[in-house]
């Protein structure tokens, strides 16, 4: 956190001299101003006077008349007059020491002022301060893990609204194995985001082993909640079919496993079902899943910007698109930004219909989109990246960071 104010305050520093910088030179720029002008005046001074020196001497010699003298003379000094007029008219006026450093002041304050509170309006300073304070406690919690436990249970308290102060608190409680406290952090993430499918199958889960690895009502009437918010949620599917599995139901663990398989949610969650649907498959004597068509292997990752300023609890969509961005996308998944750095798999297994899949195309482009809105259309204020046009040809591993904000 240290670090972040250090910044915040050169950054000011460095404004506030492209302000102070002119007031400095004011005076000295004046001079120099006052000094042109009075040169200015004497070479103007120094023409007349050689101007008439000259018309007095063609007047001696007879090059004009006498008459003419006087006119040709007035006209000279008309000039000279006229110009002393316009030098009058852009006089330099340097104000006084008192004013040049009250005025200093005033515009470095307003500055700063105005900048400090658009920052706490619309700027990210209660987000950094967590995800700093975060970064401190897990270093800290690599010396002394119970130090880091207790040092986060009494930041959630001070916090109670903090989500990612929970997050990190649930994830330390499961790694832990103490899955009742675990499920209730979780129970807390709830109450501050709302309902969500993804979460109430994490929460189920734990309470899942924590009883026995049963599905007990509690944990029965989370799947319920969970399968109604989406009947396709991948990791209440996954848990479904990991009861059956515990139960002996072949078929009903390679139903749910297969219906979890084209929204697994990374690469190790793709790979543990395609091994546990190889299990069941091979005890029901049937064929192994084919794995024919294209794939891409996708290493999804974010920026340092993305990562410090998006929201870790907002929904990451990538999908495979058409060259143009025509038609709807070939194949999609969605993870979350917690999720990651991860890998995600995107095949024929993904396509939105069955006819407008990887095959179909020979060409694609692969988007990552962090939809704040919750939904796959862009808006602004989301964060995306792409890759350039990609051969659909056999299966590919490809690299694509999060980088741009819409």
């Amino acid at each position: 956190m240290t670090s972040l104010w250090i910044g915040i305050f050169l950054l000011a520093a460095l404004a506030s001299l492209f302000l102070i910088w002119p007031l400095l030179r004011r005076e000295k720029l004046t001079e120099a101003l006052l000094a042109q002008q009075h040169a200015r005046q004497i070479a103007n001074i120094t023409l007349y006077r050689q101007k008439l020196a000259q018309l007095e001497l063609d007047l001696e010699e007879g090059r004009i008349e006498e008459d003419a003298f006087p006119e040709m003379k007035a006209e000279i000094e008309d000039l000279l007059l006229d110009d002393a007029d316009i030098r009058q008219q852009k006089t330099w006026h340097t104000p006084n020491s008192f004013f040049r450093k009250a005025a200093l002041v005033l515009v470095v304050a307003g500055v700063l002022g105005s900048s400090f509170m658009l920052y706490e309006r619309i700027g990210g300073r209660l987000g950094l301060e967590s995800w700093y304070a975060q970064q401190q406690l897990i270093e800290e919690g690599r010396k002394d893990f119970g130090s880091l436990l207790r040092k986060l249970e009494e930041t959630v308290a001070a916090n109670p609204d903090d989500t990612q102060g929970w997050s990190l608190l649930a994830r330390v409680y499961l790694d832990l194995g103490q899955l009742e406290k675990g499920a209730q952090a979780i129970g807390e993430i709830i109450r501050i985001e709302g309902t969500s499918a993804m979460l109430l199958a994490q929460q189920a889960q734990a309470l899942y082993f924590a009883d026995g690895q049963r599905i007990t009502e509690r944990v029965e009437q989370l799947i319920d909640q969970a399968l109604e918010v989406d009947p396709k949620d991948p990791a209440t599917l996954s848990l479904l079919g990991m009861a059956a599995y515990q139960q002996q139901d072949w078929e009903a663990a390679r139903v749910y496993w297969e219906a979890a398989l084209p929204r697994a949610s990374g690469i190790e969650a793709d790979e543990s079902l395609r091994e546990g649907i190889a299990d069941v498959r091979q005890r029901l004597n049937m064929e192994p899943l084919s794995l024919t068509g294209p794939q891409f292997i996708v290493n999804l990752s974010l920026s340092n910007a993305a990562s410090l300023l998006a929201d870790q609890r907002a929904t990451i969509f990538v999908f495979a698109q058409p060259v143009g961005g025509a038609g709807a996308p070939l194949a999609a998944t969605r993870i979350k930004v917690s999720d990651l750095p991860t890998t995600v798999r995107l095949s024929d297994q993904q396509a939105m219909m069955p006819q407008n899949n990887l095959s179909s195309v020979e060409q694609v482009v692969i988007q990552a989109r962090i939809a704040l809105g919750g939904t796959p259309q862009a808006q602004e204020g989301d964060w995306q990246g792409q890759t350039e046009v990609l051969k659909v040809d056999g299966q590919q591993r490809v690299n694509l960071e999060i980088n741009q904000q819409l």
